[in-house]
């Protein structure tokens, strides 16, 4: 079966399940429900080959991410963010998931959670730019050097992103002089070019 005419099947197959659970008893329709949803997820490939190279292959989430989108349009809003962080451990890889779990997380309020998921989410994608953008602004947001700092240097996309993105912050804050004196030489030091 081509991997389309799987996805078609899966979904018409969910929308019409979820639409049962509407009209049966809450318990029971709801677990059946979300065993389906975990079964679709964990059965349908997301590993695909590169065309043309079969010992090569990339990750596509398009799909498992509508289910997820259908799933969560059937749960009331206040169970998303455990269900979303129960597939996100499902779906390590699963980046555009991760960040739904971090807004998911910034809507609830939940800054210490969202720091803790961002932190996760950093060891899964370091090379997410999105994600180390909300990991900044939320130690920002708490007012604490947490993980974001040391961890940064070690990340591709960190030597130009966090000295630069944390000086700009200060400098909003109104920061003191001696602590844009240490961040200027801290992006000198690891070579990022503050002409522009």
């Amino acid at each position: 079966m081509q991997l389309d005419e799987l996805h078609r099947l899966w979904m018409d197959y969910l929308l019409f399940s979820s639409s049962q659970q509407a009209r049966g008893p809450p318990n029971t329709q709801s677990k059946l429900f979300s065993d389906l949803v975990q079964r679709c997820l964990s059965t349908v490939p997301s590993r695909l080959e590169v065309p043309f190279n079969s010992a090569e292959f990339w990750s596509c989430y398009t799909f498992h991410n509508k289910v997820v989108t259908l799933y969560l349009s059937c749960l009331p809003q206040s169970q998303h963010a455990l269900v979303l962080e129960r597939l996100r451990y499902a779906m390590p890889n699963n980046t555009e998931l991760g960040l739904r779990l971090l807004r998911q997380e910034w809507q609830d309020g939940n800054m210490e959670q969202l720091k803790f998921q961002a932190r996760m989410l950093s060891s899964n994608s370091p090379k997410c730019l999105a994600n180390w953008n909300i990991a900044i602004a939320v130690e920002e947001e708490l007012k604490e050097r947490s993980e974001v700092t040391a961890a940064s240097p070690s990340s591709p996309l960190s030597v130009p992103l966090f000295p630069l993105q944390r000086l700009l912050f200060e400098a909003a804050e109104g920061g003191q002089t001696d602590r844009l004196t240490r961040l200027v030489d801290r992006c000198r030091q690891v070579g990022v070019s503050l002409s522009e």
